[in-house]
């Protein structure tokens, strides 16, 4: 295994490309019997690491786990508080796709053909590298970007044997064109906040324009595009290692634009040597504020299509093309952007395509054009455009590669939406108080002890996490965000009402009718948890829940077990009976049964004991801790809670003390898992010593109108 890449070679017989084994690097690796926290720290020592080969002690492959897709999944607090105390191979057994590569390539591998599978297999780019494995173990690991300057390199050694291109090379740029177009993302963009629509036409086989974009932190939305001098396979190296520059800028979450263009500049510096260079356009969105900031290396100024007042803006920036300079620097430019405001990017050869008469296209044709068709669809107004064009040139061929890319700006995605999708009904039912967010925000007093917390429902508009430590200390525990789609389709009166009577199966009552979707499961032992989510699985698989929402549901109902097993029962002091993960059978007078329903992409699970121990302080508590930073709490736990709360869309708690506690988490599966988003949550507490109601009204601290 050779200590650097090495670069593709002219033999005397032809021409050939660098296989895996030239380009396997030696890298760090771990046991999967180490600790997951273990491996965070790798991550966090080593920013460079992209995989970490899982070997045994007899140095046997186990897979490998990318840096991307395990820090992404290790950002949610849930996740590390699970997994604090959990080995590699725990967390690999829940989350397969973990340490699961697109592709495991052997060593005599050609790269441009793996690197064509890669794509085909992983077309989101989300693995930084691939190992490389022979019949004897793992040899190396190969980062993604390698293999794309690698490849580029390859690219630009085709330049020397162009004039007598032969079979073989004709194949090997028909093979370049095949990467290039797999390098670039999707024609049409689904963005979170963004929806945009790109085309490309190159006037060879491999073409010298560029697109990309890509999202951080699931706000920031980063949208670019390139055009390098010239065309063909000389304009296609810069491509390539453009998109491995972009690529770890991708990983490394950069979004600042200046920073994004220094960074490729310096790339292209290296890899042409100032023999080529390339206009670039760098835009970060953040699309909860609307503010776009903007760097520019030398291209086309885009347009701003203001979508209220139906105005074209042109977004200019100075910045010398990348490539040209180690000294250029690209300043920054902010604008604010409106929902529907929409940005249009393009490359010169739209504006350049001459007709008959030698006369190109041209500002004033492609102004008047995106004035006309700014507002329309995102398809109409591309092909408007097409058809302007290939009328103005006498024909649907271009003489240079034409790119242009639009880009809308639809939604806030972590705000929602001010106006309300249904109406609310009167909440003012005797001894129901409704509590609207924005008064209770403007006022900073405690809620007063009259009014019981049983009959309070606590209306969200938007995301109210940060009120939980107030919850906590004020007892608020029925929280229903007016907007979400679950509330909408469970129903306000169905929902306002759960706090009557004492329901046996509130399951039941949420989704009704589930009939041949539904199952049963009693515990009798602590070994039975593994069967019964075994066999969940079997069931909500064999009914077509898929991954995104079928490993949720998993790690739900694992923990709803744990907590009935080990959390729930009590002595008369609170003090736990059982150790977490110990081995017990059930007493013959306690009760522990799991439930799951389905019906119309709704997904129901349910678990209910015989001891009624939890309270909504403890409850309260749980998520307020998670939100302050604090997690676990010493010798308590504390994720199971928080983690139900994150997973599901809708939690609903419903205690007799002593008695009975009844969890139940429903799955909205119409709609991608957010773990995210704040959703509603109820816990209906029955008491035997009813709590004091006052209507809000007859209160002098509270006066008619502040509860509605």
């Amino acid at each position: 295994m050779s200590d650097t890449p090495s670069a593709l070679y002219l033999a005397t017989d032809g021409f050939s490309t660098p296989q895996m084994g030239d380009l396997a690097r030696a890298v760090e690796s771990i046991s999967p019997e180490a600790q997951v926290p273990q491996l965070l720290a790798l991550f966090h020592k080593r920013e460079d690491l992209l995989a970490v080969p899982l070997l045994d002690e007899q140095r046997r492959y186990h897979g490998i786990v990318s840096r991307r897709a395990f820090m992404s999944f290790m950002s949610r607090s849930y996740a590390r508080d699970i997994y604090a105390r959990r080995s590699v191979a725990d967390l690999i057994q829940a989350m397969p796709e973990l340490a699961a590569a697109p592709a495991n390539p052997g060593p005599e591998e050609r790269i441009d053909r793996v690197l064509i599978d890669y794509l085909a297999r992983d077309p989101g780019m989300l693995y930084d590298a691939l190992p490389v494995v022979a019949d004897e173990g793992i040899v190396g690991v190969v980062a993604i970007a390698d293999m794309m300057l690698s490849l580029s390199e390859s690219q630009g050694k085709l330049l020397t044997a162009v004039r007598s291109l032969s079979d073989r090379l004709k194949q090997e740029v028909a093979l370049a064109a095949q990467v290039q177009r797999q390098l670039l993302p999707p024609a049409e963009i689904d963005l979170p906040g963004v929806k945009g629509l790109a085309t490309l036409l190159t006037s060879s086989e491999v073409g010298g324009d560029y697109y990309d974009c890509y999202t951080v932190e699931g706000r920031y939305i980063l949208l670019m595009i390139g055009d390098v001098s010239g065309h063909g396979v000389a304009a296609g190296t810069l491509v390539s290692a453009v998109k491995a520059g972009v690529n770890m800028l991708a990983t490394a979450g950069e979004r600042s634009p200046a920073q994004i263009l220094g960074r490729l500049n310096a790339t292209l510096l290296e890899t042409a040597r100032q023999t080529l260079y390339m206009t670039f356009f760098a835009a970060c969105l953040d699309t909860l504020t609307g503010q776009l900031t903007y760097a520019n290396a030398g291209h086309q100024f885009p347009y701003l299509y203001r979508a209220m007042l139906g105005t074209l803006e042109m977004l200019e920036a100075a910045g010398l093309p990348l490539g040209k300079s180690e000294q250029a620097e690209y300043p920054e430019v902010r604008v604010e952007l409106d929902l529907g405001d929409r940005l249009f990017l393009y490359t010169d050869g739209l504006l350049e395509e001459p007709n008959a008469a030698d006369e190109p296209f041209g500002y004033e044709r492609l102004e008047s054009l995106l004035h006309e068709q700014g507002g329309t669809a995102l398809e109409g107004l591309r092909d408007g455009l097409l058809e302007a064009l290939a009328q103005h040139a006498g024909h649907p061929y271009f003489e240079d590669d034409v790119t242009f890319f639009s880009a809308e700006y639809h939604e806030r995605p972590l705000r929602v939406a001010a106006t309300p999708t249904q109406e609310i009904p009167d909440l003012n039912e005797p001894g129901l108080v409704r509590l609207l967010e924005a008064w209770y925000r403007a006022n900073a007093e405690p809620l007063s002890p009259y009014i019981s917390r049983q009959n309070l429902v606590f209306l969200a508009e938007g995301r109210f996490a940060d009120l939980l430590p107030r919850f906590a200390q004020e007892g608020i525990r029925r929280v229903l965000p007016r907007h979400q789609p679950i509330v909408q389709r469970l129903g306000w009166d169905a929902l306002i009402n759960q706090h009557l009577g004492h329901a046996a199966a509130d399951l039941a009552g949420l989704i009704p009718g589930a009939g041949g979707e539904w199952r049963d499961f009693s515990v009798t032992h602590s070994d039975d948890k593994p069967f019964l989510i075994e066999e969940c699985g079997a069931f909500l698989e064999e009914a077509g829940v898929k991954g995104e929402h079928l490993e949720p549901a998993l790690l739900a109902i694992d923990e709803l077990l744990e907590n009935g097993l080990y959390a729930a029962p009590k002595d008369g002091k609170g003090v736990p009976l059982y150790a977490k993960g110990g081995r017990r059978a059930l007493a013959d007078d306690e009760r522990l049964g799991l439930s799951v329903a389905l019906k119309d992409n709704l997904l129901g699970l349910a678990v209910a004991d015989s001891w009624g121990t939890l309270t909504p302080a403890v409850f309260l508590e749980r998520l307020a801790r998670h939100v302050e930073g604090d997690g676990l709490i010493s010798g308590q736990g504390g994720a199971g809670f928080y983690l139900l709360w994150r997973l599901s869309s809708y939690l609903q708690l419903r205690v007799l003390p002593y008695r009975r506690t009844q969890i139940t988490v429903l799955f909205d599966l119409a709609r991608p898992v957010d773990t995210e988003a704040d959703k509603g949550f109820q816990f209906l507490f029955h008491s035997e010593v009813h709590e004091t109601t006052h209507h809000v009204s007859n209160h002098p601290a509270y006066p008619a109108g502040r509860f509605g």
